[in-house]
């Protein structure tokens, strides 16, 4: 009877549309101690990076987990992986069947690797083979074919002088000397393939010596060289960049955040204005879901100096928001707690569900505990 069950809830699953959100509340899964930054998905696995130091188990039983973890996203369970990592865990991703990590770490399993490292997602041991030796924080990875490129805050990889956006070898991390993009001050955040080009997005006030392609543009992924055909003039802090069919996806952090939605050559569609900043954005199926540490959805786009949504509020949306692709509001709401909310979405890549990691402890306005770490059906 049992594995009859079993067998008909996959069966209904399966025959779900792609990318309906099921829940406003998620799904009892292993919960961590402190915030999670990341996460990244290979298959059912959800790898989860922050500045957590233990994870608790569906049973309830506490283990150590030192900056990064596993868990099973259909089952909820802790899964056993468990690198010993010596600092905070900014950024995960996978691909080239490599998990690829950032942060603030020194060292992993005792092996000298100072803010990135990788990992065979097939056996989970550590590649001693890759080492790209940023020389400051990195932010975000994206592994494409033979190139893996690295945002941060760094100028050099390696050795190369290439501040705050470079690509490496994935076959061993050396730099790639012929890409130079240019981008002389702040940070880079977040990177994002899509439609020929590697969109950029961060603190950064210009590229290649243009304002009007700060905070986020576009770059040749061969060259590194501005791609004059995107120009989204965004001026304030850009946390996260999505790319989805024939639309560019941005996540607007400050006071008073936004999810903003542009066409390939950065022209806005369409804007979700709220009171606190936007910090990720993603797509599941034709629903747009957008996070960070805002209570209410805003009317327009105007927002007063401390946040407050200044020609009136649409709902109440604690930390996480849907919306349609054409911007409009839905009633998804999960109800999070907590003061920052939260840092990251990411979809299923078959869109069967989404993870969420961040600061809150609870859903469904206090009903419902889960700490730093949902999965929704």
């Amino acid at each position: 009877m049992i594995t009859l069950f079993v067998l008909l809830g996959a069966v209904l699953l399966a025959q779900a549309p792609a990318g309906a959100i099921g829940s406003s509340l998620p799904q009892a899964t292993a919960s961590f101690n402190d915030e999670v930054y990341k996460v990244a998905y290979d298959g059912d696995v959800v790898y989860s990076g922050g500045i957590f130091t233990r994870a608790k188990n569906l049973e309830g039983k506490y283990s150590d987990r030192t900056y990064l973890a596993a868990v099973n996203s259909r089952t909820g369970a802790l899964l056993p992986f468990a690198p010993e990592l010596d600092g905070p865990v900014h950024e995960v991703t996978t691909g080239g069947g490599y998990l690829y990590i950032a942060g603030a770490f020194k060292h992993v399993d005792g092996v000298d690797r100072a803010r990135v490292a990788r990992f065979d997602l097939a056996t989970g041991a550590l590649d001693e083979e890759w080492r790209a030796k940023p020389s400051a924080t990195v932010y975000s990875i994206e592994p494409v074919g033979s190139t893996v490129y690295l945002g941060g805050t760094f100028l050099s990889v390696g050795g190369f002088a290439q501040p705050r956006l470079a690509a490496v070898s994935a076959a061993d991390g050396t730099p790639i000397a012929g890409f130079t993009p240019s981008i002389p001050e702040g940070g880079v955040r977040d990177l994002q393939q899509g439609h020929g080009r590697l969109y950029v997005a961060g603190s950064f006030g210009m590229m290649g010596g243009d304002k009007k392609y700060g905070k986020l543009g576009a770059v040749d992924p061969a060259t590194g060289a501005v791609d004059t055909g995107f120009q989204s003039r965004v001026f304030v802090l850009t946390r996260e960049v999505v790319v989805s069919g024939d639309r560019v996806f941005a996540a607007l952090d400050g006071r008073g955040g936004e999810i903003r939605a542009f066409t390939t050559s950065g022209e806005t569609l369409w804007y979700q204005a709220v009171d606190g900043g936007m910090q990720t954005v993603a797509v599941w199926g034709d629903t747009v879901i957008g996070g960070g540490h805002f209570d209410q959805a805003c009317v327009t786009n105007h927002a007063g100096p401390l946040g407050q949504c200044l020609d009136g509020v649409e709902a109440h949306r604690g930390k996480l928001l849907a919306v349609d692709m054409n911007g409009v509001l839905l009633d998804w709401n999960p109800g999070a707690n907590g003061v920052i909310g939260a840092w990251d979405a990411t979809v299923h890549p078959s869109g069967a569900n989404m993870t969420v990691g961040g600061s809150f402890t609870t859903f469904g306005s206090g009903t419902t505990e889960q700490r730093r770490f949902a999965v929704f059906q």
